[in-house]
């Protein structure tokens, strides 16, 4: 290699540029500042950094073709379905100077060249793409038409005319999205059931995200008969001692309230209206307030109870309402048109009248 006229000069700009920049490579050095490093220094970028006293970073150490070749080849096996740019970007090598091209280097690495998958996909005639969409219909009439669409890897439409030809095709009857949906919710039952025969119907609801005496027409005894279970009717009988526990508790805290209400006003128990029974309307000073109870240890009070009590002030025609419970929610007033209903805990009951008396 024959050196510059001027070495001395450049060696003292490489130096200088180097310990300025501790990461520089030899193209950067080339490109700003128009040396070749091989012709400063015979021991190419190692020499330089020694020159220079700045410790060598790890880039400079140059791999050999075979210790490019295991470098890709462990990628590609660790990373099967990636792409070349993305195998350059990550490994910092260029692919084309150890393989010829990219299928080689999945070859090599022992892995499908998912590529050529896919260009065989798009080069499948439609009739091909149209049986296998039948085949998955047929070993599958519950799934949805997305997700056929996904696994022939075809749109539907692009194959069929509708939804209804496909199903004609395959010999299976058409179902409307909504039988698929309860179909399926009913083997989710179904299939929670087996693995888990003594639960109970709130924790099925809650784990298949369902209602079983909606998804199926005889309820939970038809979920527990077609998941060949036997139903824990002990469990039923335990039940049925739990609703009158609560019935009992409903109605001794309904009897403790309005015995605190009679102090305020007069009180009338369950009180017929177009759409249900009021628990209490109390007359005050002239003034009438419709007021609901809910003695809930662990539930909040939902909005449905609020607009419910509202058709109770609609249809006595009355504007103020008062719902009492165990749990106030966090949102306790509420605005429903001209009706104002407040959310108060049983302790509260202080405030009906000065709320009335306004």
């Amino acid at each position: 290699m024959v050196f510059y006229k001027d070495l001395e000069k450049r060696k003292e700009i490489v130096i200088e540029y180097i310990k300025n920049n501790p990461t520089a490579t030899f193209r950067e050095i080339k490109e700003k500042l128009h040396i070749k490093i091989n012709k400063v220094y015979a021991g190419g970028m190692d020499e330089a950094y020694e020159d220079a006293g700045v410790i060598k970073p790890r880039t400079l150490k140059f791999k050999t073709k075979e210790e490019k070749r295991n470098i890709l080849i462990d990628y590609i096996r660790k990373n099967p379905k990636v792409g070349g740019q993305t195998i350059i970007k990550d490994t910092k090598i260029n692919i084309f100077s150890v393989f010829n091209n990219t299928r080689e280097m999945f070859k090599a690495a022992s892995i499908p060249y998912h590529r050529e998958e896919l260009r065989l996909l798009m080069l499948r005639e439609r009739e091909q793409r149209k049986k296998e969409m039948i085949n998955v219909i047929k070993n599958n009439p519950y799934m949805g038409i997305e997700e056929v669409g996904r696994i022939v890897k075809t749109h539907p439409y692009a194959i069929f005319k509708d939804v209804k030809e496909m199903y004609r095709l395959a010999g299976i009857n058409y179902l409307g999205k909504s039988i698929k949906i309860k179909i399926k919710k009913q083997k989710d039952v179904i299939d929670y059931i087996k693995k888990n025969p003594f639960a109970t119907q709130r924790e099925i609801n809650n784990a298949c995200k369902t209602h079983v005496q909606l998804t199926f027409d005889k309820g939970i005894f038809e979920a527990y008969e077609k998941a060949e279970v036997l139903f824990p009717f002990e469990r039923l009988k335990l039940h049925g001692t739990t609703i009158k526990k609560i019935k009992d508790e409903a109605k001794l805290f309904e009897e403790e309230i309005a015995k605190k209400l009679s102090g305020y006003g007069t009180v009338n128990r369950l009180v017929r209206t177009k759409r249900g029974f009021a628990d209490i309307i109390l007359e005050r000073k002239g003034k009438k307030v419709a007021i609901e109870l809910k003695n809930y240890k662990i539930h909040e009070i939902s909005i449905s109870q609020i607009k419910q009590l509202n058709k109770y002030l609609e249809d006595i025609n009355i504007n103020l309402g008062f719902l009492v419970c165990l749990k106030k929610p966090k949102r306790d007033m509420f605005l429903m048109g001209e009706n104002k209903i407040f959310v108060l805990l049983d302790s509260e009951l202080s405030k009906i009248p000065t709320i009335m008396d306004l």
